[in-house]
């Protein structure tokens, strides 16, 4: 638990003791406050007790001169901690976020997206509150319960002692919650993530929803889920009502005792009647501080525990710049083919997801530049898994593979991905314009340059005719325009990346022959620049190619 929070606020770095001193000034201020206005009281009640009003305005100036500055220190320090906490939320998120984009293809081929949607919303912002409320909260209430402490113990210590005998009760009690609340921290970040699970597989395909009966089946799995997820967030609320009862029955009781025991000082002369009133004036903040920190301890354990989840997420392998080599100790210098019109060099390579059953054994290819190759095969012989390695999706067991005579293991992965332009079977759109999602290719292209890959594309014509033509905001997954026209899109965004090599993986499998015959054209004019692999089934796109590659299963 103390190794998690403290990986935690190191998260701050340079601006964890900005943080920390705001947190100290803010309750050294609020509390030096209550501290003066108990001095304060105390004087009064005493000169008129003894009456002696001689240097009573003088001592009324002072302590009430130190309650104002210690309130502007108070509103100073809680604007810079607010400041804090929450540029520390914000760093967090975005700590998270770009894990998530440094992660292997593995992770999110293994783990559903509901995983990393829980870590980033969920989890996320109950740990973000270590920031932004709770940690304040828990050491406010240590700093104050110290600082009253201080004066008390000087106006009665013994009285003091007796109280704190009474809030030590109190404490140990709110102890008890501190491990069934982080318990129930985890288990809510867990149902959280099941019940995203559950809604995001209904909303991803609410076409089926619609036309299958499969609806009341997912609507149940997603009721059950949430159900669950209620029951635990009742009994944490059920916890959180226990805490408050036990601290209302403890503020009740300490109440009662002080009157009890003020009396008894009072009449035994054990202490003054100004100093009496300005323990009761310290001495209820005092029980609500110290109560504070049985209350607050629970919640922090929560969040912790939620942090624990953040740290696990956050320590997965990434992605390396580079795959290590596994297979040889020594890394070819230059390719072995002797080819100079050979882009693409295929090796002898093995691989496999499991390490058992292998997708490919001793496979070998060489791709002209170019060219354009049709890679087929039946389902499962490994043709997208061929595009996966090729884009270093996944490292190769054996064998070799070379792009333009350089060996993989020579080259990081951005200086692959560089190199190769991809087309995926389902492209993805983003919800904004036509232009943003082709100039996604190629981040800082003109819109001149946009249009010429649109026209390379075959995609122009239909773009112009839309009613904002190339600023036409698209739909989630451009669900607003139909198959040929979101493939001619983002096979434009590949044309304007400009990579010597485009892989387009079933591009044309689910298109009418129209929207084919239009990438057809579009493929054979990119031939005089870009060397083409195309994974295909249909015999039309097959006849097409200069070389047709078969893959077959092992």
């Amino acid at each position: 638990m103390f190794q998690t929070f403290f990986r935690f606020m190191r998260l701050l770095e340079e601006r964890l003791p900005i943080y920390l001193g705001a947190i100290l000034l803010s309750t050294i201020g609020l509390a030096g406050s209550k501290i003066a206005n108990s001095y304060l009281i105390k004087n009064i009640i005493t000169a008129a007790q003894n009456k002696n009003t001689d240097s009573i305005l003088f001592s009324v100036f002072i302590n009430f001169a130190i309650f104002v500055l210690c309130l502007l220190i108070w509103r100073f320090s809680i604007i810079c901690y607010n400041i804090e906490g929450r540029t520390g939320a914000g760093k967090l998120e975005k700590l998270v976020f770009s894990k998530a984009m440094r992660l292997p293809m593995s992770y999110y081929e293994k783990n559903h997206s509901s995983n990393f949607m829980s870590r980033l919303i969920f989890d996320t912002q109950k740990a973000s509150d270590i920031y932004t409320s709770r940690l304040r909260r828990l050491l406010s209430a240590i700093l104050s319960t110290i600082m009253y402490l201080i004066p008390m113990l000087y106006f009665s210590w013994e009285l003091t002692l007796c109280l704190i005998g009474i809030s030590l009760l109190a404490f140990a009690g709110n102890s008890l919650f501190a491990n069934p609340m982080k318990t129930a921290g985890r288990l809510l970040s867990d149902k959280n993530q099941k019940m995203l699970e559950k809604l995001t597989s209904i909303l991803s395909g609410i076409e089926l929803i619609k036309i299958f009966p499969i609806g009341t089946k997912l609507l149940n799995e997603y009721e059950v889920s949430n159900k669950e997820y209620f029951h635990i967030q009742k009994n944490t609320n059920r916890l959180s009502a226990g805490l408050e009862s036990l601290n209302c029955m403890f503020d009740l009781t300490g109440a009662l005792a002080f009157l009890g025991l003020g009396i008894w000082f009072v009449s035994q002369n054990r202490i003054s009647l100004g100093a009496l009133t300005a323990l009761y004036s310290l001495y209820g903040t005092f029980r609500y501080a110290f109560l504070e920190i049985g209350q607050y301890l629970p919640q922090m354990m929560n969040c912790i525990a939620n942090a624990e989840k953040i740290f696990e997420f956050l320590d997965m392998e990434e992605e390396p710049k580079q795959w290590k080599i596994t297979y040889s100790d020594n890394c070819p210098t230059h390719s072995n083919t002797t080819e100079k019109e050979t882009i693409l060099s295929i090796q002898n390579i093995s691989f496999s997801y499991n390490g058992i059953q292998n997708i490919f054994n001793q496979f070998s290819m060489e791709i002209q530049k170019g060219t354009f190759t049709a890679i087929t095969g039946e389902s499962g012989c490994g043709k997208s898994t061929l595009a996966k390695l090729l884009l270093g999706f996944y490292p190769i067991e054996n064998g070799t593979i070379s792009i333009n005579g350089k060996d993989y293991c020579n080259l990081t992965l951005k200086e692959i991905r560089e190199q190769i332009a991809y087309v995926p079977q389902e492209p993805y759109l983003y919800e904004t314009t036509i232009a943003e999602n082709i100039s996604y290719g190629k981040p800082n292209a003109s819109h001149k340059e946009i249009i010429a890959a649109a026209k390379a594309a075959n995609a122009h014509d239909f773009i112009v005719k839309l009613p904002d033509g190339y600023q036409t905001i698209l739909g989630e997954r451009g669900n607003t325009l139909s198959g040929g026209e979101k493939q001619r899109i983002a096979i434009a965004r590949a044309i304007i990346k400009n990579s010597p090599i485009m892989i387009l993986d079933e591009a044309t499998s689910a298109l009418d022959n129209e929207s084919e015959s239009l990438i057809q054209d579009a493929i054979k004019a990119l031939k005089q620049e870009h060397t083409i692999l195309m994974i295909a089934h249909r015999p039309s796109t097959i006849a097409a190619a200069d070389l047709v590659i078969q893959i077959n299963s092992i």
